[in-house]
């Protein structure tokens, strides 16, 4: 799943871009980098945004006090691969 494709089941979606949203931020360096405050910031290309993303719920302002999305995102639990039992179809 795409991150922004998590933030729209998460939160839904509004008509605008992330650009002119409250919680979409630039952090300048030797090149500009684009974040999502909500969405979270690893310092990595991981958590990179894009201006042109459709709005979420949140757009453009409104308030969100939970915990970054990524950091939730890590904490789904995926079921392992079992090995198949003796004699089963493989």
């Amino acid at each position: 799943m795409k991150k922004i494709e998590l933030m729209h089941r998460l939160f839904g979606t509004k008509t605008g871009f992330c650009k002119d949203c409250e919680h979409f931020y630039r952090k300048q360096y030797s090149v500009t980098y684009r974040k999502c405050e909500v969405y979270g910031d690893s310092s990595g290309e991981g958590t990179d945004w894009k201006a042109t993303y459709m709005a979420c719920g949140l757009y453009p302002d409104v308030p969100y006090k939970g915990r970054e999305v990524v950091e939730l995102a890590k904490r789904v639990k995926t079921k392992e691969l079992e090995s198949p039992l003796d004699g089963q179809i493989k």
